[in-house]
């Protein structure tokens, strides 16, 4: 039934149609026999035919005259061309016959109210002789205990209402969907709140069609956050006693465990009585801006807060503690160690508990270097890495282990960020964040948050570094000076003692020929102090020159040994020297490698109790010459050997022992041979367990007619073979392919890891020869690169690189290389990897 208006028409209305209903006879019921009607089918017939009798018969809307029960006393002809029935169809039959069965109960409330007055418009739904309805829009008026009525068919205008209400609420919906919003209702009298369009993808309910009733504004409290609820409350109980509109920003727990921030803005009705009744209102999802005024916070206060801290370690836990729970709810940082290692040194959650968990987690399942998601990805590639949604799929991809894999689940992950910090263009180390129990799902705009704060801790943490190196070497200069006034004191004392004695007695000759050589020594030892303070300063500032010459490291070995002789003996040690017969030739300063022996042999006597032993070895190696000055000394402990040839540093504080030296012989030391192509090693067990220096000195180049002898006594080479030389050491390529090219090879060289990649997918080598260390990205990613591409899988990949251990030929075999060498490489490596 709808009270609805009917549009303006021409046809019959319920006034006309009891006029003419009164003056026809057409489509009258022939079975008049029963009394009633009878006396309407008399009734009917009275009047005389005329325009009314026209319009009964012409009309285009259903006209009939009935009673109160529903029993069809007359019908117009329009019944048979809308409804499709005949008038035998029709007579004697009762309205409700011809009535949609839900709409019987709105039928009979009609006619009752029709018997009584005349009714403006209800609505039934008729039934169509084929099966089918009809809206009909129906007017009634009694006359004489029967009832006149005109029905309009409504159904075109029905289904293009219903067509257009349900596009009306098809658009706000997607724009309650597109906006984030949800509309909902709040009766202030029963306390029921009522979530309509929107309000239930809002509140993380699912979706529905209809309104959801919740009983009370307690039980909407439920779903707000526990530390929000005080203040809904308080919104809550203002509404009720101001009556005025209100808003309330609060979060809410959707039913996956995640927390949504909304924005409520309520209007209130009043009632008759001017009581508030009501609020309507909408819903905002401001989650994100939340979020972007959070993380802003964050990233200010974490700036702030790094840009304040000087010691590294503190900087890190401080970078991990301020992440936890402003930006995730996990926050790990793991720098790479100059072994090539990695180490995880911070972590943070905001259980004490878990933290733990996950560091034994993490101790028993370290990161796999082969993965190609994860902290050594973002190592390798430098670039960060974004995950949005970490699930079982990807889960299953990445870890193959199933008790990890329930670990990680166990933990909750649901989505991941690794960052790089990148040093001087180079990571030193991960930065990862991860939500779990928060549901935080990150997506592009965190990302580049997160890239923007480890830009910034790295910032930080090489400030720190730098700040403590600058502690250090302050410390250390303060060290040096404090020694070398000690050391020169020494000297002068002896010196100053001596010219009292050559006062006293100037004629007593042995006490002024003793007094004259110790006088001698001494300035022979303030000389070697000035010489080697300006001898470093010469190799910092680029200013030393080498006079190198073919020599014999044996003879400068030798004459080192005699220098050092005199303190050697003086302290009682014995001294074991191992020199081989062949040939120990070189390129080489005599005069400065005899420096680098004498300091060594000095620190060797001077670090040694008294009575120590001290060996020297030579080893001839085909393309090094190797030294090994070793004793069993004092030792150095293990978090010296790495600044052991540091500038001004001491195994211990000067006043502390009784050693003496300025602590810039061993940097001298690493000085020259660093200038000589070569580099030196300490090793140590530790404090009380001796010390033992290497430096491995290359032989030198040799003119190119010698090498071309060298090649024309070779066996005859085998076939002719490309080979792609790597290497960002630009004299170290160019050696390496003349050697090929004397060998009868094709020989193309790059210099750095991008390049290695093109141009063997260009130049189709049989062999390529790659270094490790080259810039852009590494040698092992240049391997999987190339072993990814078409055709690279029968290309013969050789890595060279300084590092040789075991777990670096176990990289180089994942990274997809055939062969690991160690620099440097020479002639008879060339040949037996060109004749695998």
């Amino acid at each position: 039934m709808s009270s609805k208006p009917s549009a303006p028409r021409s046809h019959a209305g319920a006034n006309d149609l009891r006029t003419a209903g009164r003056t026809s006879d057409i489509s009258k019921p022939d079975n008049d026999a029963a009394g009633k009607n009878a006396a309407s089918s008399a009734s009917v017939r009275a009047g005389a035919p005329g325009d009314s009798d026209r319009l009964w018969r012409n009309a285009l809307d259903l006209l009939l005259v009935t009673d109160a029960h529903g029993d069809l006393h007359a019908f117009n002809p329009a019944w048979s061309a809308q409804l499709g029935y005949g008038r035998d169809e029709l007579a004697g039959r009762r309205l409700e016959s011809f009535v949609h069965p839900d709409d019987h109960g709105a039928l009979r409330a009609a006619l009752a109210q029709a018997a009584q007055a005349p009714l403006g418009r209800f609505e039934i739904r008729m039934r169509h002789k084929d099966g089918s309805e009809r809206w009909i829009a129906w007017n009634a008026a009694p006359e004489d205990d029967l009832i006149y009525a005109s029905g309009r068919d409504v159904t075109v205008e029905k289904r293009q209402a219903e067509q257009a209400l349900h596009a009306s609420e098809t658009r706000l919906r997607l724009a309650l969907e597109a906006g984030e919003m949800g509309v909902w209702e709040w009766d202030l009298r029963s306390d029921e709140v009522c979530l309509l369009q929107g309000a239930d993808l809002l509140h993380g309910l699912p979706p529905s069609q209809e309104p959801i009733r919740l009983p009370s504004m307690r039980v909407y409290m439920e779903k707000v956050h526990p530390d929000d609820r005080p203040g809904l409350a308080a919104v809550v109980s203002a509404v009720r006693s101001d009556g005025k509109d209100h808003r309330a920003e609060y979060r809410i727990l959707r039913s996956d465990g995640s927390q949504q921030w909304i924005e409520a803005r309520g209007i209130v009705y009043s009632d008759e009585h001017g009581r508030p009744a009501r609020m309507s209102g909408v819903s905002v999802n401001i989650t994100r801006r939340k979020r972007i005024e959070q993380d802003l916070k964050f990233l200010a206060s974490a700036s702030a807060e790094l840009s304040a801290l000087v010691d590294p370690q503190n900087t890190l836990d401080k970078l991990a503690g301020l992440s936890v729970p402003a930006f995730a709810d996990w926050c790990a940082v793991d720098l790479l160690s100059e072994d090539g290692t990695l180490e995880r040194v911070a972590m943070a959650h905001a259980d004490p508990v878990k933290v733990e968990l996950a560091r034994e987690l993490h101790a028993r399942f370290p990161p796999d270097p082969a993965h190609e998601i994860g902290i050594w990805s973002v190592l390798r590639s430098g670039s960060p890495c974004l995950l949005t949604e970490v699930n079982d799929a990807l889960l299953e991809d990445t870890f193959l282990d199933p008790e990890y894999r329930a670990a990680i689940r166990a933990l909750g992950m649901r989505s991941y960020i690794g960052v790089p910090l990148l040093a001087h263009g180079r990571a030193m180390g991960v930065v990862s964040f991860i939500s779990a129990e928060s549901g935080r799902i990150y997506e592009q705009a965190d990302l580049e948050l997160a890239a923007d704060l480890a830009r910034r801790a790295a910032v930080a943490i090489e400030n720190a570094r730098l700040y403590d190196a600058l502690q250090r070497s302050d410390q250390s200069k303060d060290v040096f000076l404090a020694t070398l006034a000690h050391e020169l004191r020494n000297p002068l004392a002896a010196i100053w003692n001596g010219l009292g004695i050559l006062r006293l007695v100037p004629g007593d000759v042995r006490r002024v020929e003793h007094a004259t050589a110790v006088m001698e020594r001494q300035v022979n030892q303030l000389r070697r102090l000035v010489d080697d303070l300006m001898d470093v300063s010469r190799i910092a500032t680029g200013k030393i020159e080498l006079r190198k010459e073919d020599t014999d490291l044996v003879s400068i070995i030798t004459s080192a040994i005699e220098t050092t002789r005199p303190m050697i003996e003086a302290a009682r040690h014995r001294l074991s020297v191992a020199l081989p017969s062949g040939s120990t030739q070189l390129q080489a300063d005599p005069v400065r490698l005899a420096q680098v022996f004498a300091n060594l042999l000095n620190n060797a006597a001077r670090y040694s109790n008294e009575g120590g032993q001290i060996d020297v070895a030579l080893d001839a190696l085909q393309d090094e010459l190797v030294v090994r000055v070793r004793d069993n000394g004092i030792g150095i402990p293990a978090d010296q050997l790495r600044s052991i040839f540091t500038i001004f540093r001491q195994g211990t504080h000067p006043l502390a022992r009784s050693h003496g030296g300025l602590g810039i012989g061993l940097s001298l030391v690493e000085g020259l041979v660093r200038l000589h192509g070569g580099r030196v090693e300490a090793f140590s067990a530790g404090p009380g367990q001796g010390s033992e220096f290497v430096v491995h000195l290359p032989r030198g180049e040799r003119p190119i007619g010698d090498m071309q002898a060298e090649v024309s006594a070779l066996p005859a080479p085998g076939p002719v073979r490309r080979v792609l030389v790597v290497d960002d050491n630009v004299d170290a390529a160019a050696t390496v392919a003349e050697l090929l090219h004397l060998l009868g090879h094709e020989i193309n060289v790059v210099h750095d890891g991008m390049a290695a990649v093109t141009e063997t997918e260009r130049w189709r080598p049989d062999l390529v020869l790659l270094d490790i260390g080259l810039p852009g990205i590494d040698g092992y990613e240049a391997a999987r690169r190339i072993r990814n591409a078409e055709g690279g899988r029968r290309v013969e990949l050789v890595a060279l690189t300084g590092w040789g251990q075991v777990q670096d030929r176990e990289r180089a075999l994942r990274a997809g290389f055939d062969q690991h060498r160690v620099k440097p490489i020479g002639l008879e490596q060339l040949r037996e990897i060109l004749g695998g």
